[in-house]
């Protein structure tokens, strides 16, 4: 069977990036890090301290960039006045020395804005293994310092100096009233619901006390960042920020539109998946518990059958009810049913006659449902997952980690 692979998807400019936030400017630069020669210094700065919550890998081998992040955030007890990020160089498994850049990162920019070192947030993604080129890196941040900008443009340039292997930008924003909530990630490949599979930045005006914030953030990651899979890696870098710069009173919605954002973004996360097509959500309902229902959605997510009959807008049912089949916490198999976009073809042990044909085209779009019923408890889970195809192999077999 020949597949077409298509382009590589243009999405339109979300009407806001994170400078659409009051209090927020930013920049992106060109440091020599990348061989390309594309951005790959980046710098958000707030007028004032900003309440942050983060989330980070559970990697063992956590990047220096992680470690000191979190130690500041500790430290600041959740104050932020800026965020600088290089990609091209993960400075990842890099001994003392990419502790002490990481640190001089902080140092440099916390010396530019005037605030106190703790209150300066780190991160970087690419190459894992490599000692960052810190005379670029050095020359990078202050450039983004001269260029630091509240203009939409300069929060699209910081995107762009955070993208690696990503095919397109990925941006997200709303606006509730005078307030507004806008983020914006990276992230193509190493993707698994493990927190928090990318770099991730969402801020919002929105005037929010740390508690709130954090358990706001730990109920949208659910959904969102760790809720999205693409090889079953977590990367070593992985960091999701929640950012309030407190400027307007928080409406009663303001965690559900945080979540659309966040949902949004992730989902683009999917899409680009180094070579996706489309994104399935899988969609577990009727488990044991939500640990149960979310053990199902992984492990279908992890499937190469499952994503390869995805790729090929296959309606393979016995792929997918197979799969389910190895998960331990299923207890009544024989009362699954599964629906493919909407379409049942597989109940109570048997395939459900359906139109292959037309199951095949429902499935050739950019956003595909695959839904599993059972009849054991309360449990749900929702996943967002990428086909698998030729291009990922590619990628993968061409990038150096």
């Amino acid at each position: 069977m020949s597949i077409p692979v298509p382009p590589v998807p243009s999405f339109a400019p979300a009407s806001f990036t994170l400078t659409s936030v009051k209090g927020l400017r930013a920049a992106g630069v060109r440091a020599g890090i990348k061989a390309s020669g594309n951005p790959d210094v980046a710098l958000l700065v707030s007028d004032a301290p900003m309440a942050c919550a983060g989330l980070f890998t559970r990697n063992h081998f956590a990047a220096a960039p992680v470690s000191r992040s979190r130690a500041h955030l500790e430290a600041s007890g959740g104050l932020v006045r800026a965020v600088v990020i290089n990609s091209g160089n993960a400075n990842a498994c890099t001994g003392a020395q990419g502790e002490r850049d990481a640190l001089e990162m902080c140092e440099r920019v916390a010396a530019a804005v005037g605030c106190p070192l703790e209150q300066v947030l780190v991160c970087s993604t690419g190459v894992i293994g490599v000692k960052l080129p810190m005379a670029q890196v050095r020359a990078g941040i202050d450039a983004a310092v001269a260029e630091l900008s509240a203009d939409v443009e300069a929060g699209r340039r910081f995107l762009s100096a955070i993208m690696t292997t990503d095919a397109f930008p990925k941006e997200a924003g709303v606006r509730v009233g005078d307030a507004t909530m806008a983020g914006v990630c990276k992230g193509a490949g190493m993707i698994q619901p493990d927190m928090a599979t990318m770099l991730a930045f969402v801020a919002t005006d929105v005037d929010l006390e740390l508690p709130a914030l954090r358990a706001g953030m730990a109920r949208i990651a659910a959904t969102s960042f760790n809720a999205v899979h693409v090889d079953t890696h977590t990367s070593t870098n992985d960091t999701f920020l929640l950012l309030s710069t407190r400027r307007v009173p928080a409406p009663a919605e303001w965690e559900a539109r945080l979540e659309g954002v966040a949902r949004r973004l992730a989902w683009l996360i999917a899409r680009d998946g180094e070579g996706a097509t489309k994104v399935t959500t899988v969609r577990v309902t009727g488990a044991a518990s939500d640990e149960a229902a979310k053990a199902i959605a992984r492990h279908l997510a992890a499937s190469a059958l499952v994503r390869t009959a995805l790729f090929g807008n296959d309606p393979n049912w016995g792929r997918f009810v197979s799969q389910v089949g190895n998960v331990a916490e299923v207890r009544q198999p024989l009362k699954l049913v599964c629906r493919l976009q909407g379409l049942e073809v597989f109940r109570a042990g048997e395939p459900t006659p359906f139109d292959r044909a037309a199951a095949a085209k429902a499935m050739a779009q950019e956003d595909v449902s695959l839904e599993i019923a059972l009849d054991e408890g309360p449990g749900q889970a929702v996943l967002m997952t990428s086909d698998l195809g030729y291009r990922y192999v590619q990628v993968n077999a061409e990038y150096t980690t």
